[in-house]
């Protein structure tokens, strides 16, 4: 070898050895693949050493010195891990979920990101995906599908809800948008999901059983909590329309991007149904949010979202059990609504200090008037051809408030410190009406009387605190704790004055307060297998409508709610089963229940803490995926409701109408739904779906005289994504059932909520980018 080869080589080895060497910096994002949205917090690392990072709240990483010949390792909660080539200086990474996630995030159980294994309580979660695929029309089409959760559709997106709790229309279920409640306390509404932009929503966690050692009031059944989507790492938009034969339209628009650090999210919808079964039952609705962030650091963020609603539905009343079987869907109603207005508007800075501590606080404000001329003021055995009262009324409200929270995290744990203000001025007035109904039956028309019925002012004020840690004893086992204290103020106002001819309730200001612990322990056998137990405690206090009453104000203290909980959670055979089961006991005292006092021949009707109720089941889920492309999930309860103490009626000192010991009307003991998903292989983009739901027989009365049967309906789902093209054709009832969502019977009388006959619904979405 000459020479000038010799020197070659050794040219050709330095070359090929600097190359090796050679450190670059690689900046890079983190994606979801689905929904397009940064990944927040998703570890980065060099592979084979410590050295790496996390992503900020734009999914945005940088590693600087990098050799190209090595590799990262990219890794999040609940998602495919990546494996990749640091031969490039800039990448955008899109990481996939996995199948029954064990692992995954969530954020409502401490307002803060955490692994599901690591919290004591019943928790799930609907994702993006599974809204992707279901396209609800309404939301109980993928609530239900969780355990221990029972979504009454009552139509035209109102609903019902029962959670640990028969179905209800009481306040015992708090309704959350990024964690801040939809309603203030005091003024809930069973129809407030209504208020909910569904476009804009991109996943959602469900606590069951009480949770008012973060929350404060409301959080008994169950707490809801309703995400709204971030803005994409890209540009992204769709268009999407959709319909059914049963008078159904719906379109919906999205648009959104980040622009260097700021990001850009507007979504909305219209909804209508024109002619559809119910008659006198149609409905509109316009929803849209706004949404716009800035990250001005790695440790300083803000988020600003607005959302308004525009509703507005006739208002058809229930079915007699006659119309019902014959389904005959014709109303006696011509003239009843529901017209509702939301505005919320919420604002949150983040800010990290350091690797231990953060802070975050949200600015609330709320702008909400739902105005009513409803069926069920107007009594349905007036005569025919004469004039019955009714009435109309508006019910608003302002609010302004805050959430602040900071967290600290130590090697063993990590320990939350909050408070919360909610002022929110509230409005009720109720004008009487003059019903005529006529020959035929039909209430025809209505003129005020210029009487009003009722009309006061409330100035509602919420005060609360709260801490909530947890602390890692040993590898295996951890304990969770949570406290809060709350007050609440009502100011009340009677804008009538005591010498009102009906509605006399004295200017009053009332006072509450609650202290409320919660208590949890989790062990681990391994990263597969793990159960918990805890102890909570939740309250409520009178709402306005309970406290505020034509002629008194009863003294009346928070209803009081103790629940203790045992389950446990597995992942077996390289991930293709999961299991997740709970069993409660939940009793209730000093509930408030209406008595009738008769002594002689003076009778008054007034609100008491005297009802206490007792509540116990198991919740359960199961998954299982036994080849690639077929999955199975199964969920449900089995629960019993019982009133421990119940007397309506009390005559000259004894009670003559007492339901204690008797089950709870509007508690089906079983509540069940199960799914088959395919997805071929051979056609990639399709998938297919077949959806059973399970409510079983319940009392409609709370004598227990009455009986519902329950039902069985049936859903396929039809779905075929390509491109930019994404079609899909949901058949709901595909055996045309007859069944009620809602059965109750009062003064000898059952009256049923139908459920929609076989429905077909075809959309059409197509992805602009």
């Amino acid at each position: 070898m000459n020479n000038k080869t010799v020197f070659a080589s050794l040219v050709l080895v330095f070359v090929v050895a600097l190359s090796y060497a050679q450190e670059i910096t690689i900046v890079g994002k983190v994606i979801d693949n689905i929904t397009k949205e940064p990944i927040f917090g998703a570890t980065i690392l060099i592979e084979n050493t410590q050295r790496g990072t996390t992503t900020n709240e734009l999914g945005e990483f940088t590693l600087k010195n990098i050799k190209t010949s090595d590799y990262i390792l990219v890794s999040f909660i609940g998602y495919k891990h990546q494996k990749i080539k640091a031969n490039q200086k800039k990448y955008v990474i899109f990481l996939k979920s996995e199948e029954n996630r064990l692992e995954e995030v969530v954020v409502s159980a401490s307002r803060t990101q955490q692994r599901r294994q690591d919290v004591p309580v019943a928790i799930s979660t609907v994702s993006a995906e599974t809204l992707d695929v279901i396209k609800p029309s309404s939301l109980d089409q993928v609530l239900n599908q969780t355990p221990g959760v029972l979504m009454v559709d009552l139509g035209n997106e109102q609903h019902m809800m029962a959670i640990r709790q028969p179905i209800s229309t009481k306040s015992l279920f708090l309704y959350l948008e990024d964690g801040i409640p939809i309603r203030p306390t005091g003024v809930f509404n069973h129809n407030a999901l209504l208020e909910l932009n569904m476009a804009a929503i991109n996943n959602i966690e469900i606590i069951r059983g009480p949770y008012s050692s973060l929350y404060g009031s409301e959080a008994i059944g169950g707490a809801i909590n309703f995400f709204t989507a971030n803005p994409t790492a890209m540009p992204t938009g769709s268009f999407s329309i959709r319909g059914n034969d049963q008078g159904y339209l719906r379109m919906d628009a999205k648009v959104t991007t980040t622009v260097g650090k700021t990001g850009i999210y507007v979504s909305g919808y219209k909804s209508q149904i024109k002619d559809g079964i119910r008659a006198y039952g149609d409905y509109d609705k316009d929803a849209i949010t706004f949404k716009l962030t800035h990250q001005f650091s790695d440790k300083t963020s803000l988020s600003n979202t607005l959302t308004y609603i525009k509703y507005f539905s006739e208002m058809s009343g229930s079915l007699d059990e006659t119309k019902f079987i014959n389904k005959d869907y014709t109303s006696y109603h011509t003239f009843t609504y529901r017209d509702s207005r939301a505005l919320r508007f919420n604002s949150t800075l983040k800010h990290v200090w350091n690797e231990k501590n953060n802070t975050s606080l949200t600015l609330i404000y709320r702008d909400n008037s739902m105005k009513q001329n409803p069926s069920y003021r107007i009594d349905n055995d007036a005569a025919f051809d004469s004039y019955t009262p009714g009435q109309v009324n508006d019910n608003s409200f302002n609010s302004y408030g805050f959430v602040a929270q900071h967290n600290i995290n130590f090697s063993k744990g990590k320990l939350s410190i909050g408070s919360s203000l909610d002022y929110s001025p509230n409005t009720y007035e109720a004008l009487e009406t003059s019903v005529y109904r006529n020959i035929d039956g039909m209430y025809e028309s209505y003129s005020l009387t210029g009487n009003y019925l009722s009309n006061y002012a409330v100035d509602l004020f919420n005060i609360g605190g709260y801490l909530s840690g947890e602390y890692q004893v040993s590898d295996n086992f951890k304990l969770s704790a949570g406290l809060r204290v709350d007050q609440f103020n009502y100011d009340f106002v009677n804008r009538l004055g005591v010498d009102a001819s009906d509605y006399k309730a004295p200017n009053t200001k009332s006072t509450f307060s609650a202290v409320t612990p919660r208590l949890g322990a989790i062990y681990k056998v391994n990263n597969q297998i793990g159960t918990y137990a805890n102890y909570s405690n939740g309250f409520l206090p009178p709402s306005v409508g309970e406290l505020y009453r034509k002629t008194d104000v009863p003294l009346l203290d928070p209803s009081k709610f103790n629940n203790y909980e045992v389950g446990s959670w597995l992942k077996l055979f390289n991930n293709k089963l999961y299991v997740d089961v709970a069993a409660y006991y939940l009793r209730g005292k000093d509930e408030v229940t209406s008595v009738t006092v008769q002594d002689g021949a003076v009778r008054i009707r007034e609100n008491r803490n005297v009802g206490e109720t007792e509540h116990y089941g198991v919740e359960y889920l199961l998954k299982l995926k036994p080849v690639t492309n077929l999955s199975l999930r199964f969920s449900g309860s089995y629960s019993k409701h019982y009133y421990i103490d119940f007397v309506t009626k009390i005559v000259d000192g004894e009670a003559t109408t007492d339901y204690s010991g008797n089950e709870m009307k509007g508690a089906p003991d079983w509540v069940n739904n199960a799914e088959i998903k395919y997805t071929p292989s051979a056609i990639k983009g399709l998938r297919v779906s077949v959806e059973w739901q399970h409510v079983g027989s319940y009392f409609t009365d709370d004598a227990n005289t009455t009986t519902y049967e329950g039902y069985d309906v049936f859903n396929t789902r039809v779905g075929y994504k390509k491109g930019h093209w994404n079609l899909w054709v949901n058949m709901l009832n595909i055996a045309d059932k007859l069944y009620a969502t809602k059965a109750s019977t009062d003064w000898g009388s059952t009256t049923y909520t139908p459920g929609n006959p076989r429905t077909f619904n075809l959309g059409l979405e197509i992805n602009l980018f």
